[in-house]
């Protein structure tokens, strides 16, 4: 089992790395909004746990918002939705 920690780390990382590269640090909303976000809010963001939510600064939109996690899984199929809304 101590053997494997490190791997399943390395892959988690890899996971969030490859996603960060990928999206460049942009997230959809729920209502297909486009947001920008730094790297390392970017990954703040990601390694949220489920229905947890966050506060960051949108580069886009010039402006603290408010993001919340949800994880479902539907028929077998994994979601991930972001509910962002303005920080009041």
């Amino acid at each position: 089992m101590k053997k494997l920690l490190p791997l399943l780390l390395l892959i988690l990382i890899g996971c969030s790395n490859i996603s960060l590269l990928v999206t460049n640090g942009h997230i959809l909303s729920s209502n297909f909004k486009s947001h920008h976000y730094s790297d390392e809010d970017y990954k703040d963001i990601f390694y949220l746990k489920n229905q947890s939510s966050v506060t960051k600064y949108c580069t886009k939109h010039s402006e603290l918002e408010n993001i919340k996690k949800i994880r479902s899984n539907d028929n077998g199929v994994d979601r991930t939705i972001y509910k962002i809304s303005s920080y009041e």
